[in-house]
């Protein structure tokens, strides 16, 4: 479903500062910790590119988002909160819960 954009001028979402949340999450999650990924994984290849995923990360950054989510439907418009979580999730949370979630079943494997 696509949202229409609310074309009105408003402030910016004030307060989520993305490392006191990210202290919260690790005062609450101290295991957790950094984790390797592979890159592409519709790449079916001998040498296939990994990188680095940390989940203290992945779970902040889905909290701020939620938040400023959150922030925007109680301060803005709701057209304009649920736009900016469909691009937010598509553009940056969704790969966060895709990955948190795939470490997070690995662990209890």
């Amino acid at each position: 479903m696509e949202f229409e954009f609310d074309e009105k001028d408003y402030d910016e979402e004030s307060d989520l500062d993305y490392n006191k949340i990210k202290e919260n999450v690790k005062s609450n999650f101290p295991d957790f910790d950094w984790y390797s990924m592979v890159l592409d994984s519709n790449k079916m290849e001998p040498n296939i590119e990994t990188g680095c995923g940390d989940e203290l990360d992945d779970l902040s950054d889905i909290i701020k988002d939620l938040l400023t989510v959150k922030w925007r439907m109680e301060n803005t418009s709701k057209n304009d909160a649920l736009w900016h979580f469909e691009l937010l999730m598509r553009t940056h949370s969704e790969q966060h819960l895709v990955d948190l979630l795939k470490r997070l079943k690995e662990r209890d494997e």
